[in-house]
């Protein structure tokens, strides 16, 4: 077997970033893995720079781990930051899970669904003074540019005017806004899919968290819901952003289905 940089990479991969595993004699592919720098410091702010490791095929994995993530670290390293390697990991392959193990990731992160049925008392959360709530659509252009730069800010992407128009065409589709004099508090995005209506983005201002502004969107939410004629509601969730899975709890929402495991090995 023979371990070397691909001739051939995914755009946006540099080569240093890519491993492949072939048969010597054959030059048959036996599995390949490319890592991903991702900084995130406004999602992730306890590991502000993560790397992932995008692992392909099923043969010579522990070779290709063992360069990733040699590689990976070094990134780290040059990040200078407290940082996370990590890797995705569906649900139903745990010897993938068990092979990752093996090389030190840990099994502490992951994308839930939560769901809550309708209706249901919520908390008492009231909105901060001085916050009013608008409701709309993101039909207006300059206000569909301003979420966009949002969206992709937070995401690290540059797929949020695809994602709003894809998300934007669904049934129910609406916008609830908390605003205060000095901007943004918070806002949430909400749609339909069959029986259920699905909270697809929220998000909280920097100087507005821990003052419900989350729980008070998640409640506005419930209300549209209900008045769609809707019986349940659900969020997906990644486990380690902070106070995320709180907020939805503390809304009563629980854990119905993993999406995907999220297995890594954090960096000091």
């Amino acid at each position: 077997m023979l371990l070397r940089h691909p001739r051939e990479i995914a755009e946006g991969v540099s080569a240093e970033n890519a491993f492949e595993a072939v048969e010597e004699r054959t030059g048959e592919r036996l599995g390949a893995c490319f890592l991903f720098p991702e900084p995130n410091p406004v999602l992730f702010p306890s590991r502000p720079y993560c790397v992932r490791l995008d692992l392909q095929g099923d043969g010579a994995q522990e070779a290709l781990l063992g360069a990733a993530l040699a590689r990976a670290r070094r990134l780290c390293l040059e990040a200078g930051k407290p940082s996370r390697i990590y890797s995705c990991c569906p649900p139903d392959k745990p010897a993938l899970l068990e092979t990752l193990k093996a090389y030190g990731f840990k099994d502490n992160d992951g994308l839930v669904r939560m769901c809550k049925s309708l209706p249901a008392a919520g908390g008492n959360a009231r909105l901060p003074a001085g916050c009013a709530v608008v409701k709309d659509d993101l039909s207006d252009p300059i206000e569909q540019k301003y979420f966009i730069e949002r969206f992709n800010q937070l995401y690290q992407t540059q797929d949020g005017e695809a994602w709003l128009r894809e998300k934007s065409r669904l049934n129910g589709f609406a916008r609830f806004l908390s605003v205060s004099p000095t901007g943004l508090a918070g806002e949430i995005l909400l749609w339909q899919e069959p029986l259920v209506g699905v909270i697809g983005y929220l998000q909280t201002s920097k100087r507005w968290r821990r003052m419900n502004v989350a729980t008070y969107m998640l409640s506005l939410a419930e209300e549209y819901f209900g008045e769609c004629g809707l019986y349940a509601a659900q969020a997906d969730a990644r486990a380690r952003i902070p106070g995320l899975l709180t907020t939805l709890e503390h809304s009563g929402y629980r854990q119905e289905k993993l999406l995907m495991r999220y297995p890594g090995v954090d960096i000091p």
